[in-house]
């Protein structure tokens, strides 16, 4: 996964709480005229405090060995974030679950483009109606919150969920959530 905006990094942190088993995530992405920040929370396995020592190492990974692939992504996240001089905080517990928060200066000139927000809510919710989302999101002064049992709750079966046509009406509601708030704020 090729990461050139922070929308790529916020879904990358949100895949890894999915492969850690989490049944609820919650996001909550602020936007300023100068930062941008988000944290996400997950009730997945969580990490013991070695683990949590060596994630940002980039040769280290919690993969089995079998698997020739190093888990860049936090490394990435944090380098992207410390170049604009926002940082990351990463917090985990074993059996019990990870938190991970982000910090981007937009106001700096190595600041990589938020990205399509509206697409990352379509992608957790349409791959991973069986987690709870709960995603809360700020521009500004303006805010709106999104709950994935909504949309569960608006099919009868999983058929339902993924007709095609339920999809396209997620995914338009989802971006125009996300281009109402920018326009606003």
């Amino acid at each position: 996964m090729s990461m050139r905006t922070m929308a790529d990094h916020l879904l990358d942190i949100a895949q890894n709480a999915i492969n850690a088993g989490a049944t609820s995530v919650r996001l909550t992405v602020e936007e300023t005229s100068r930062t941008f920040r988000f944290l996400v929370i997950d009730n997945g396995k969580g990490m013991d405090p070695a683990t949590v020592e060596r994630v940002f190492d980039p040769f280290y990974t919690t993969r089995e060995k079998k698997i020739r692939r190093f888990g860049l992504g936090l490394p990435f996240l944090r380098e992207a974030a410390r170049m604009t001089g926002g940082d990351v905080r990463l917090q985990s517990e074993k059996g019990k679950g990870t938190e991970i928060e982000v910090l981007f200066r937009t106001d700096h000139i190595d600041c990589q483009p938020v990205g399509d927000l509206g697409s990352v809510w379509f992608s957790l919710l349409s791959y991973s109606p069986d987690i709870r989302w709960h995603i809360l999101r700020r521009y500004g002064e303006e805010e709106y919150e999104i709950d994935s049992v909504i949309f569960t709750q608006m099919t009868r079966s999983s058929e339902d969920f993924y007709a095609p046509a339920f999809l396209q009406l997620m995914k338009e509601s989802l971006q125009e959530l996300e281009e109402s708030i920018r326009e606003k704020g």
